[in-house]
């Protein structure tokens, strides 16, 4: 793996493109380098009650190192907010979380097919990351789909753990929605994802999303990188539920040298020794 201390963000980046995704035709914006060739690529998703320019700075820092990002309004937020009926605003309860995760977690495939038919991307290379529901859809996503090379998960945690929190506000899950929640148990698939790259950011006063599920997340992996421990990273911030611009550049630096010049098998395969 190249060094972490040779790695500098080095690209001119593009001003942002607008782009249509999938048949859902799912508004989605596009972060990418000048410099010609195929790169590693990244789709970054947005938190809850949010929209898809909330990742910016982060995806511009990832495309000066060289990554093509991609940045979707998750179902039901921004640009695709209902005119009318139900919303995020209006529906308290868990079955409505559930559904926004299980239509966001379709577009984010989507948005892997998108980027893996680009022909300055390589296919190989497509890292999944988000923030808060974005982590959840990333986590679901990097532990059930191949074709995913690497999760970054920034106040995130496995989707059992999220909705086993409730808000007395909050209705309680369906049978329906208890069923989805634990068949899609990242924890508990982990092993599908490693020992490809793992990032688990989050801090330790979160008072949205719990650092106990991201905790229990990382017990759980560590056996499965047993045989590549650099690979899996929990990096923990005296702060609630946030992300300082610190934090999104630490995990771009610590995730980006999996995925660029010198470690073309790491990020697909997990194969070789990496310097920690």
């Amino acid at each position: 793996m190249v060094s972490s201390s040779s790695i500098l963000p080095k690209h001119t980046v593009r001003d942002v493109e607008r782009l249509r995704l999938g048949p859902n035709d799912v508004p989605a914006l596009l972060v990418r380098p000048e410099t010609p060739g195929q790169h590693p690529a990244a789709i970054l998703q947005h938190g809850y009650a949010t929209e898809k320019s909330a990742l910016l700075p982060f995806a511009r820092e990832l495309a000066a190192y060289g990554f093509v990002v991609l940045l979707a309004d998750a179902w039901g937020h921004g640009e695709r907010f209902p005119a009318s009926g139900p919303n995020w605003m209006t529906e308290l309860t868990s079955d409505y979380m559930v559904e926004v995760v299980r239509h966001t977690v379709d577009d984010v495939r989507e948005g892997l097919s998108l980027l893996a038919r680009r022909p300055e991307v390589r296919a190989d290379h497509l890292l999944v990351g988000g923030f808060s529901l974005g982590a959840i859809v990333a986590l679901l996503v990097g532990t059930e789909d191949a074709r995913t090379a690497g999760v970054v998960s920034i106040a995130g945690s496995p989707l059992p753990d999220m909705l086993a929190r409730q808000h007395p506000l909050v209705r309680p899950p369906s049978e329906e929605a208890r069923r989805y929640i634990a068949a899609h148990d990242a924890a508990a698939h982990v092993a599908w994802l490693a020992p490809k790259p793992l990032l688990i950011s989050h801090g330790r006063r979160d008072d949205m999303v719990p650092a106990a599920g991201a905790l229990r997340l990382y017990e759980q992996a560590q056996p499965h990188y047993a045989r590549r421990p650099a690979a899996l990273a929990l990096r923990l911030y005296d702060h609630t539920h946030t992300v300082t611009p610190e934090q999104a550049l630490e995990a771009v630096r610590w995730i980006a040298p999996f995925f660029l010049d010198g470690d073309t098998d790491a990020a697909s395969s997990g194969t070789g020794d990496l310097a920690s």
